[in-house]
């Protein structure tokens, strides 16, 4: 079996193994038993040395020192540390404050076990959808999200989460959730205003802090923009959640239902194309948040394979991007409040801050970008004196990028090195310091590693599957080395080739067959910070038939560039 063929497959069968790597859910229930222990032993006041970091207003002030005392920030200036601080040395980084996504689904979980999707999975105890969604909460911190808005769950697993994240018993961002989402009944139900009263009523008797209501369809690959709810029961759904003072975000594809929802007072809207200049100067002078989730429809075009979404699907996806994109620039122009939402379900997680991209793209500057991810959120929850900023008083929730936010906002999508949430330190990926006694967690740094690491195979085996050799070539070092050993007839023989020799041979294959590669007792080890390695059984398949199996196995080290595949050795039997 040649090894371009035993290799060619799609990365997200090999995604599906992540529940066996080391990076599960139950290890952060460890790793967070460790944070307590060692936060509880040692002094509790940090300071922070920034090679830059961003104030309240938006500036950058260079060789900050940020001293927290437990959880919440004491100064913000350019002294020296205080004595007997601990030192956490961020100097090669920009600081910047936690940043809050105020539109995930944190509980939409998907494993990715081989033959299912993310939608139609069957349906799981919530509370093994509690721990399981850990995983989400996890790619989030990593993302440099310290903070969401939780908009629709069932069965009350996002209060559970909420809760355990509260208690220390999970990690994972702060989450202010909605439970589950008020709607218009099926099958030409008439109007309710008085329903939608009594159930606003009952979510936050239950422990929603906000209320969602979905004022029109749209969902997951459907872009129909046909309002559901009317403006006399959105905004007796408001005026209930007001009276109890909790505040109401309206979901509308399309142009009408913004119109009422924002008449009807809502805090916020979700989505939205189309709107008017009136809708626009309304939610000026209301002070409404709008929250457009650009990005959300680009991520299930680019998922359309895991979801298995229709082809005729696609082209109305990318022509709501392109409608969504434009509202958001006049709605920007106008003078609209913009939060970053993500919208982010399944696989979208540690992808929650692209939207900022978009936001560029709509005529903000980097420094607006950025304060649609912190100020003005922060603000959206009621915690402007809380979240959003690094100020004294503040809780301390910061990240530390590589590069400058205000020259790039990219820098901010795709520099997340370092993450203090509350004070604990829940991703590292510097090195700076501050293990056990700032709360650092050790499992979810090397997890953070890992996960590097895991994408690097990936990509690999993803671009092998789809034939894309010079993309191949660039995941391996330029010495890169291939070994095969092989059992035929009862007989083991080895084979060794350069990368070179190997690519060479695959290009000579005109009609590579696609294989599909299922693999479990995944190990990740990484040395040093320099050298990694990945360990797995495998078994090939192909149309439903094992023909093959036997163990594979990665040596990658960093480069400038990343993580870079510089050995790929692997056995190979015959599966029956």
């Amino acid at each position: 079996m040649r090894r371009g063929h035993r290799f060619a497959t799609n990365a997200r069968q090999h995604e599906t193994q992540r529940s066996d790597f080391v990076i599960s859910c139950f290890r952060g229930y460890i790793c967070l038993l460790a944070i307590m222990f060692c936060s509880s032993a040692s002094a509790a006041t940090k300071a922070i040395k920034a090679g830059k970091l961003i104030d309240p207003t938006g500036k950058a002030i260079p060789n900050g020192v940020i001293v927290v005392e437990d959880d919440r920030i004491i100064t913000v200036g350019a002294g020296a540390p205080p004595a007997g601080a601990e030192l956490i040395d961020l100097t090669r980084y920009t600081v910047i404050p936690g940043l809050i996504d105020v539109h995930t689904h944190m509980t939409y979980y998907w494993d990715r076990t081989p033959g299912t999707r993310p939608l139609g999975q069957p349906r799981r105890p919530a509370g093994v959808t509690t721990v399981l969604a850990a995983e989400n909460a996890r790619r989030t911190l990593e993302a440099g999200v310290t903070t969401v808005r939780d908009l629709g769950a069932s069965n009350e697993v996002d209060y559970a989460m909420r809760d355990l994240i509260n208690m220390g018993k999970m990690v994972g961002p702060r989450m202010f959730v909605a439970g589950q989402g008020l709607s218009a009944g099926r099958g030409g139900v008439p109007p309710n205003p008085e329903l939608f009263r009594q159930q606003a009523e009952a979510r936050i008797a239950a422990g929603s802090d906000w209320v969602k209501v979905f004022g029109s369809r749209g969902s997951f690959q459907s872009v129909e923009t046909t309002q559901t709810v009317t403006l006399e029961e959105m905004k007796e759904a408001v005026d209930a959640a007001h009276a109890k003072n909790h505040r109401v975000a309206i979901h509308s594809y399309g142009p009408s239902g913004v119109k009422d929802a924002v008449r009807a007072g809502a805090d916020s809207v979700e989505h939205g194309i189309d709107l008017d200049d009136e809708t626009l100067s309304e939610m000026v002078a209301r002070g409404t948040v709008w929250v457009p989730t650009i990005d959300h429809n680009r991520y299930y075009v680019d998922a359309k394979d895991e979801y298995g979404f229709a082809p005729d699907t696609i082209p109305p996806l990318l022509a709501y991007i392109d409608k969504n994109l434009e509202s958001t620039r006049r709605a920007f122009k106008a003078g609209v409040k913009i939060a970053m939402g993500s919208d982010a379900v399944y696989t979208m997680f540690g992808q929650n801050t692209r939207e900022l991209g978009w936001f560029v793209k709509a005529g903000m500057s980097p420094a607006q970008a950025l304060a649609a991810a912190t100020t003005v959120p922060a603000a959206l929850l009621g915690q402007e004196k809380n979240l959003g900023a690094i100020a004294p008083g503040y809780v301390a929730d910061m990240v530390a990028i590589e590069g400058d936010p205000l020259a790039s906002i990219d820098n901010v999508i795709h520099g997340v090195r370092w993450v203090m949430k509350g004070g604990a330190v829940v991703v590292d990926r510097t090195g700076a310091g501050g293990a056990g006694r700032s709360g650092r967690s050790d499992e979810l740094v090397q997890s953070a590693d890992e996960k590097a690491v895991l994408d690097t195979v990936e990509k690999f085996l993803l671009h092998l599957g789809e034939h894309q050799l010079d993309a191949v070539a660039n995941d391996l070092t330029s010495k890169g080395l291939i070994v095969v050993t092989r059992q035929r007839d009862g007989q083991w023989t080895n084979s060794y080739q350069t990368a070179e020799e190997w690519l060479a041979a695959l290009k000579r294959n005109p009609n590579p067959t696609v294989f599909s590669e299922p693999i479990s007792n995944v190990n990740v080890t990484i040395d040093s910070n320099q050298l990694a390695y990945v360990r797995a059984d495998f078994q090939v398949t192909r149309d439903g038939q094992a023909l093959s199996k036997g163990v594979d196995q990665f040596t990658l080290v960093r480069e400038p560039t990343g993580w870079k595949i510089a050995v790929v050795a692997y056995t190979s039997l015959p599966a029956r």
